[in-house]
C-alpha cells in the first residue's frame, strides 16, 4: 500500500470497540498487511487532573493523541502511553509503535473532537443497545478491574450514560459507517473498507 489507511472505531462504553478493532486487525494481518492498533484509553490523564469523570473528553489528552497520530501518519516511530485502570495513572513504561499499512484506533471520543475527526479516512460507529452496553461494562468492571457492583451502577448513571448522550451518540453523524447488532463484519466487508 502506498499510504496508511486510518480507521476509527467508536461507540459507547461496552459497545464492543476493542472486539471489533482486534477482529479487523486480524483480518488485515491475514491479508499480509502490517497493522497498528491504538486505544484512546491510554491517553487518559491521571484521575482528577482535571476530571474524575472518565466519560468527558477533558479526562483525556486528546491533543497528544492527535499529535501522536499525525507523527505516525508522517512515517515517524512514536511512543504510546500505557494507562493502568487499577491505579488510575499512566505507567512509567510506553509502547513503541512503527508506521503500518493500516492504523486502527478505538475509543469513545474519536469523532466527537474536531482535532481527531480529520485524522481518520474511515470511521465505524457501533450502534448498540445501551442495556447490552451496560451489562458488558458491569461484567468487565467486576471481573477485570475489581470494582464493586454498586459503584459500577452509580458511575454508569452519573457519568457513563450522560457522557454517551452528550458526546458519543451525537458524534455518529461524523461516522463513515455504522454497524448494529453483535455480529462481527465479514472479511469481505473489512477488506472493502480499506480499498480506495
Amino acid at each position: 500500500m502506498d499510504h496508511t489507511v486510518r480507521i476509527a472505531v467508536v461507540g459507547a462504553s461496552g459497545s464492543g470497540k476493542t472486539t471489533l478493532a482486534t477482529h479487523l486487525e486480524a483480518i488485515y494481518q491475514n491479508a499480509g498487511l502490517s497493522t497498528v492498533l491504538i486505544s484512546q484509553d491510554d491517553f487518559y490523564l491521571p484521575v482528577g487532573q482535571p476530571s474524575s469523570n472518565y466519560d468527558k473528553p477533558e479526562a483525556l489528552d486528546l491533543q497528544l493523541l492527535a499529535e501522536t497520530l499525525e507523527r505516525l501518519y508522517n512515517n515517524e516511530i512514536v511512543e504510546i502511553p500505557i494507562y493502568d485502570f487499577v491505579t488510575h495513572r499512566r505507567t512509567a513504561k510506553t509502547r513503541v509503535v512503527s508506521p503500518a499499512d493500516v492504523t486502527i484506533v478505538e475509543g469513545l471520543f474519536l469523532i466527537s473532537d474536531q482535532r481527531l475527526v480529520d485524522r481518520f479516512e474511515k470511521s465505524i460507529y457501533l450502534d448498540i443497545d445501551q442495556e447490552i452496553c451496560f451489562q458488558r461494562r458491569f461484567d468487565r468492571d467486576q471481573n477485570e478491574r475489581g470494582r464493586e457492583p454498586n459503584d459500577i451502577i452509580r458511575q454508569y448513571n452519573e457519568q457513563v450514560r450522560p457522557g454517551f448522550e452528550n458526546y458519543i451518540a451525537p458524534s455518529q453523524i461524523h461516522a463513515t459507517h455504522t454497524l448494529q447488532g453483535n455480529d462481527l463484519p465479514s472479511e469481505e466487508w473489512a477488506l472493502s473498507l480499506i480499498k480506495k
